[in-house]
């Protein structure tokens, strides 16, 4: 017995599987919606005001001694005080660079206070040297 295979003499079929195309297409397009505006939104950074060059701010020199005494600009300041003086520093156009001093045995909590009455005030211009910086 011989059995006969039915196969067809038309021509093969050519198709294209489209789903990974479209499955790429919907990806791209929630790309697109997530980054659209972003891109659309604009994003404006405040620039420094153009200070003149001949105004040159001066610069205030406050130290922590050891034993957590301050002074500024070799002057003794008490504790209680420290906090008016970073305000009226503040508020001085241009504002002075404040160069905290720090003694190498002072404690870490008196620089910590210093640097938080500081930011308090709202003093921009920072630097600190350590004593054997002079």
């Amino acid at each position: 017995m011989s059995f006969a295979l039915a196969r067809s003499h038309a021509a093969p079929e050519a198709t294209i599987n489209v789903t990974p195309l479209i499955d790429v297409m919907l990806a791209l397009v929630v790309v697109f919606m997530i980054a659209a505006p972003i891109l659309v939104k604009r994003l404006t950074l405040p620039l420094a005001a153009s200070r003149g060059t001949d105004a040159v701010a001066e610069t205030v020199h406050l130290a922590i001694g050891a034993d957590g005494a301050l002074t500024w600009n070799d002057q003794v300041l008490l504790p209680q005080l420290l906090r008016e003086q970073l305000r009226v520093l503040a508020r001085k156009e241009p504002q002075p660079e404040l160069r905290i001093e720090v003694a190498s045995s002072a404690s870490y909590q008196s620089f910590a206070s210093v640097l938080a009455d500081a930011k308090v005030a709202k003093v921009e211009r920072i630097s600190v040297l350590d004593a054997s910086a002079r």
